[in-house]
């Protein structure tokens, strides 16, 4: 008796990592990386180098983000009105209480510091 079927293996699936377009995209394709890497259908050499430039590419969208939270962040600061208090120590920008709260924000050096420590 023959052991030999009709029935062919099927060739491993072709690795592929899909859209990486943003931020989860990304973690995810890091994801799907790793856990290819772990059942071996991925060889761990080329796993890692993937994991490398998909490590690279998530700074990348990571710092877009912060650039980008940054920059609202100033328009809403633009649009909060402060006002200066003046104190012998120091002064201090104070949030002008529109909201109800008055809370210090911003620390400047007085005049009186900035002559103390000019040697």
């Amino acid at each position: 008796m023959s052991k030999d079927s009709d029935q062919t293996e099927a060739a491993p699936r072709k690795f592929k990592l899909g859209p990486l377009a943003n931020l989860n995209q990304v973690t995810k394709g890091l994801a799907k990386t790793i856990r290819a890497m772990a059942d071996g259908s991925l060889d761990s050499q080329v796993g890692a180098r993937i994991c490398n430039g998909l490590g690279i590419m998530r700074a990348c969208f990571e710092t877009q983000k912060l650039e980008q939270l940054e920059e609202r962040m100033e328009k809403i600061i633009d649009h909060v009105p402060y006002k200066r208090i003046r104190t012998e120590e120091d002064e201090l920008y104070v949030h002008s209480g529109a909201n109800g709260h008055d809370r210090a924000a911003t620390r400047l050096i007085s005049t009186d510091e900035t002559e103390r420590h000019s040697n």
